[in-house]
């Protein structure tokens, strides 16, 4: 049985654009949508990412970022849209355990199963990333540690790979943080493939021309090695020959053979602040309508 996605809006994260562009000089700040999403199949109910915790929080990692939030935003307001309470949701997938993705999970019971890689928990209490993971967050974590069947820890980096459940697999990323994750469903339309943070921007980082053949862009926000998340990303294009990408900050695409093939021109107005189009090289109108016609093979990724 195939996988429907329902897309939760959890609001919007203000940044600063050095955190996500590298070199960028200026001082202004971008607007993002922060993105879970409810999957169902049959009498299942996964959620893949919560969200932060509350607005004001973003405001400890400093750089300027804050977080923006309606009412209809909060996750429980977006799990009643489709007739879901937190009781009802059989495991909670995270991406990463950052501030704006890992923000609401104690909302969900112990019956609930919390299903993280082993790698991203450890880095969480490492204390190399600080406030990026807020202690009212990973404490929770630590709880269901301790609390039977609350807590599913993946050890993808040894695996490469576990199923939760049919059609429902989790991959280690290798890039953003050191144990990030990426999550593929299999439905109706196809395979689906939720990137966490390797993908902040479409635009930027799989549309904007590169100075090499079939390169890839980075984010200036990631913890590993520069080559471990140029090779992420690289090996996220080509996750399955064709499938849906569903960035946590961005509007998803259709992938086929490593390629941007359908939905570049949405991505486009996928921040409700600045444009990402206004702050890379493509902003131009010539290299705008490059994105509404997909390059041949051989220009770039």
């Amino acid at each position: 049985m195939a996988w429907t996605v329902h897309t939760l809006d959890l609001g919007e994260v203000e940044l600063n654009t050095r955190r996500l562009i590298p070199n960028e000089s200026g001082i202004d700040t971008l607007r993002l949508p922060v993105q879970g999403w409810l999957l169902t199949q049959g009498e299942h109910k996964v959620v893949v990412d919560t969200g932060f915790r509350h607005p004001d929080i973003l405001r400890r990692i400093g750089d300027r970022a804050v977080g923006i939030e309606a009412p209809h935003q909060r996750l429980l307001a977006q799990l009643a849209r489709h007739g879901v309470t937190p009781e009802d949701v059989h495991y909670v997938l995270h991406t990463h355990l950052h501030i704006d993705h890992a923000g609401q999970t104690d909302l969900f019971p112990m019956t609930t199963a919390v299903v993280v890689n082993r790698r991203e928990l450890e880095y969480a209490v490492s204390g190399l990333s600080g406030p990026s993971y807020p202690p009212e967050d990973i404490k929770h974590l630590i709880d269901r540690l301790h609390t039977r069947g609350a807590l599913w820890l993946l050890d993808l980096e040894g695996t490469g790979g576990e199923n939760i459940l049919p059609g429902l697999r989790c991959l280690p990323a290798g890039g953003h943080t050191e144990g990030s994750m990426i999550v593929v469903a299999e439905t109706e339309q196809g395979t689906v493939c939720f990137c966490g943070d390797l993908v902040y921007s479409v635009r930027h980082q799989l549309l904007s021309p590169t100075m090499t053949l079939n390169d890839v862009g980075l984010t200036s926000n990631y913890v590993v090695a520069r080559r471990s998340e140029k090779a992420a990303v690289k090996r996220l294009m080509h996750v399955a020959p064709k499938f849906f990408l569903y960035p946590s900050h961005d509007w998803p695409v259709t992938v086929e053979n490593g390629w941007v093939i359908e939905g570049a021109e949405k991505t486009l107005r996928a921040t409700m602040g600045r444009c990402w189009c206004q702050l890379t090289e493509g902003g131009h109108a010539d290299e705008e309508a490059a994105l509404l016609n997909p390059p041949t093979q051989g220009s770039h990724t």
